[in-house]
């Protein structure tokens, strides 16, 4: 039996989710195609109230996540959802990729796909890309009133694409609070830039608009996002959450990255 070892999914899960809500796509990867998966937990979200934790936080978590990958040997494909995007463009750095000349061995960061995740220019913050694009998409944005922001229409912004109204409903219990000083800030890293990355439209995302991923796509290809890699896009006909409506339809797209880039 061969010693290699698979190729690890690091996960950067969105800001009102739980690395529990990623479980039926974890299952799928690590059951179906033997990956080595990861999801850390974002301080962020779920945060205590009122909230302690920062975008800071959220990047040690994922940075944590990388580099016990990379000491176990792994060449790691990072996934990252919707604020999860926000997180990876500064927690991956080129000191984590594989060709890294602080990785001997090879193992690291080698490919980055970004589901309907904000893809934010160096420079420039998340109220930037609102302010030139408009309206991201129908979530209700409510406040505690402490620093924590909360959906209050999950299961209408989130859970469009699952039809048993229901099934929605209790999905959206899962959803937590998120700390809003994570999300704005300017942006200082563009992975993408360096790295074969894949953006995965969601055609029926309600959370974040599909002619605003396409913008924000367009964007990074005209800032250079063909970089040192490729910059490639693939579709899924869902919502904001595949993960949970459609799995597999998830498992496909990583499996085509994985082949598009190896």
């Amino acid at each position: 039996m061969s010693s290699q070892k698979p190729t690890a999914i690091l996960i950067i899960h969105g800001a009102f989710f739980l690395p529990s809500s990623w479980q039926p796509l974890i299952n799928a990867l690590t059951q179906s195609q033997q990956y080595t998966v990861r999801c850390p937990h974002l301080p962020s979200c779920g945060d205590e109230r009122s909230p302690k934790a920062t975008r800071d936080d959220d990047i040690a978590a994922v940075r944590t996540a990388a580099q016990e990958l990379i000491n176990e040997g792994h060449k790691i494909l990072v996934l990252a959802h919707s604020y999860g995007g926000i997180v990876a463009c500064e927690a991956i750095t080129e000191d984590l990729y594989a060709q890294s000349h602080t990785n001997h061995k090879g193992n690291g960061i080698v490919s980055l796909l970004l589901l309907s995740a904000w893809l934010i220019q160096p420079g420039h913050t998340f109220e930037d890309v609102i302010t030139k694009y408009g309206l991201p998409g129908e979530v209700d944005v409510g406040s505690n009133g402490d620093g924590t922001i909360f959906a209050r229409n999950a299961p209408a912004s989130f859970y469009n694409d699952i039809d048993d109204p229901v099934v929605a409903g209790e999905l959206a219990k899962e959803n937590v609070t998120h700390n809003w000083v994570a999300g704005p800030g300017k942006i200082n890293g563009a992975p993408w830039m360096d790295l074969p990355t894949m953006y995965v439209f969601c055609k029926r995302d309600l959370a974040i608009l599909l002619p605003l991923q396409r913008c924000m796509v367009q964007d990074a290809l005209d800032a250079g996002g063909k970089g040192r890699g490729r910059f490639v896009t693939e579709e899924i006909d869902s919502g904001h959450c595949p993960f949970l409506s459609m799995p597999w339809e998830v498992v496909r797209v990583v499996n085509k990255a994985k082949c598009e880039f190896d």
